[in-house]
């Protein structure tokens, strides 16, 4: 009866936390894992580089023309005459201030998208992060199994050689432990690739099996209405946002291009010198060219902005309704994933629910074998599993809302 109370206790033990690589690495927090990103990741970089080179090609869009320096020199008859002159392009179209307010645009655009693409970056980055710290729960949940059932094993076969166990308990039990072995290394498998695909976010040669996290799937924030998501959505998603400043512009590009229409003059001034037999002279010119616009006005360009307009508006309208699909199946989606997590979590701490504790009395009573038993322990580990995936998914869920709405909604 001893070694029966022993073996309860033991079995008992599996569900109790067991983590041995606690000390092993320095464990990060998820803020500590996003600053990590933002100063490591090349991408995070390349896309503030991006912004900085639309500025500078807007820039240069907007700018007036250059002024062109010319000399010239003439010999006839013993005439000799020089000529120095600044020519420049007067922009009085308007031409420029519409390319600079494109230029604007097109900048706020770039800014805008490039927000967005960085929400998206750190949703993939919160998404690894989270599937870490579920292969090292897993992990973690199957290392307490595996030594219990080492124990369980080792008492077994003391049992058998005092002459008070069955070798088929003893067999069985090594059967089950086996198994678990395996489990357990497919798992750390999971485990190796989870911290790969961290890793890959994170500086060049960073260390997969230094990386550690910690943190929580829960979350106390709650879900938001979709009227209230829908309002914020125009305004945070940063691709919709650049959707509206390249229409609009593609409106500045348009006006620009109608202005091709009105002449430019090209104003030149400049010095004079002559010289015929022993006499010299000075003086000044000036004068002014007026393109006349007769074959091309800009008609063609004007036509293929305001086809491009078109064509930004239309995607507009869809890119719209595409987020409002999107928002709403997700908001569903964490709402359902929330209720499945909770109701199992409910289910699980039900009073009398317990399984295994219910496995381990009638054992020691006598009234069921060692199949019913691990059979008992084993249904109570696959459901600590199952209530872990379920906090894991509503976790994801909530990742995607953040994702589609533009913003974190729930952190």
């Amino acid at each position: 009866m001893f070694l029966c109370r022993r073996l309860g206790l033991v079995l008992f033990a599996i569900l109790i936390p067991f983590d041995p690589l606690s000390t092993a690495a320095q464990e990060l927090t998820e803020a500590d894992a996003l600053r990590r990103l933002d100063r490591e990741n090349a991408r995070m970089r390349a896309l503030a580089a991006r912004v900085e080179l639309v500025r500078a090609e807007s820039r240069g869009r907007s700018l007036a023309p250059n002024p062109s320096v010319f000399y010239s020199r003439e010999d006839a008859a013993g005439t000799q005459d020089d000529f120095l002159a600044v020519q420049q392009s007067v922009p009085i179209s308007g031409r420029l201030g519409l390319l600079n307010s494109a230029g604007n645009s097109a900048l706020n655009a770039a800014a805008a998208q490039t927000d967005f693409e960085r929400l998206q970056l750190r949703s993939d980055f919160r998404a690894s992060f989270y599937a870490l710290l579920l292969a090292q729960q897993r992990v973690t949940t199957l290392e307490a199994w595996t030594l219990q059932l080492r124990e369980i094993v080792s008492i077994l076969q003391q049992r058998e050689q005092e002459g008070e166990g069955s070798r088929f308990d003893r067999l069985r039990a090594e059967r089950e432990s086996s198994d678990a072995a395996a489990n357990l290394a497919s798992a750390q498998v999971e485990l190796a690739q989870a911290r790969s695909r961290m890793a890959a976010f994170l500086a060049p040669g960073t260390d997969p099996t230094s990386l550690r996290v910690q943190g929580s799937f829960s979350s106390d924030t709650p879900v938001p209405q979709l009227g209230e998501l829908m309002d914020g959505a125009w305004s945070n998603r940063g691709d919709y946002m650049a959707a509206q400043l390249q229409l609009e512009q593609l409106g500045f590009e348009r006006r620009a291009a109608a202005r091709l229409a009105v002449p430019e003059p090209i104003l030149s001034a400049g010095l004079k010198r002559s010289a015929a037999l022993d006499r010299t002279g000075n003086g000044y010119l000036f004068s002014v060219t007026l393109p006349v616009p007769l074959f091309d006005r800009g008609q063609t360009a004007v036509a293929r902005l305001r086809a491009a307009g078109e064509q930004a508006e239309a995607e507009l309208l869809g890119r719209r309704s595409q987020i409002e699909t999107e928002v709403s199946a997700a908001l569903e989606t964490v709402r359902l994933r929330r209720r499945m997590a909770t109701e199992y979590a409910l289910q699980l701490s039900e009073p009398g629910a317990d399984l295994s504790q219910i496995g381990r009395l009638a054992y020691e009573e006598g009234e069921q074998g060692i199949l019913e038993l691990l059979d008992a322990y084993r249904v109570s580990l696959a459901a600590n599993l199952r209530s872990l995936e379920l906090d894991w998914s509503a976790k994801q869920a909530g990742i995607e809302l953040d994702r589609v709405a533009g913003r974190e909604v729930l952190p």
